[in-house]
């Protein structure tokens, strides 16, 4: 036997009930057909549709805490629902850094990197200075590659240049000379481990190259 009955406007619906709970009722009819659920279970609802009452009505996201997250950690809103974040965010979250900040270090304008001269004259706990492709101009002046705050040194002094795997140097006609390994020499060749000195300064030469 169907659970189910058939009304005169074509509704389906329960055989325990005596009338039809979709179909419109006469002012005058009674509670049949018509849930008993309302507030506190005083009041009347249509079972032809779900109704929720009572005045505090409750969510389903009540059942967890709010947390709420600063916005420069990535947050900014209830972590209850999915948030979602745009892709222009530079600080990624305020714990990471973007790709575009590991970016490799450029030598002097653009040159790569061939060696380096190492002094403890200028700092007694060791003080170094890059050697690039090309040129390398030494001396007091501060618009020098490689300033050296020394009164005995001239404001042009010597030149290292690196070209094509080799190290020359060059005494820029400077008032105190070039030492290289003690010996005073206007021009030459340098090799790994090579001591220069110019004025009171005294610099070793280490070749990467």
């Amino acid at each position: 036997m169907s659970e189910f009955k058939l009304c005169d406007n074509g509704h389906y619906f329960p055989q325990n009930l005596e009338n039809c709970p979709y179909c419109p009722k006469p002012a005058n009819s009674g509670n049949s057909g018509q849930s008993s659920l309302g507030n506190g279970g005083g009041g009347q609802g249509n079972l032809a549709r779900t109704q929720i009452f009572g005045g505090n009505q409750k969510n389903d996201d009540d059942d967890f805490p709010n947390f709420n997250v600063p916005k420069n950690q990535g947050g900014g809103g209830n972590l209850n629902r999915t948030q979602i974040f745009g892709g222009n965010n530079n600080d990624f979250g305020g714990g990471f850094a973007s790709p575009q900040q590991f970016q490799p270090e450029l030598g002097s304008q653009g040159r790569k990197m061939v060696g380096w001269l190492v002094s403890f004259t200028i700092d007694a706990l060791g003080i170094d200075y890059k050697l690039y492709e090309g040129r390398n101009l030494i001396g007091s002046d501060e618009g020098c590659d490689i300033p050296v705050d020394d009164a005995a040194v001239s404001s042009r002094h010597l030149t290292i240049l690196h070209r094509m795997g080799q190290f020359k140097f060059k005494d820029e006609f400077s008032t105190n000379g070039t030492f290289i390994n003690d010996v005073f020499m206007e021009e030459g060749n340098l090799k790994d481990g090579d001591m220069i000195r110019i004025g009171d300064t005294i610099f070793k030469f280490r070749s990467i190259a």
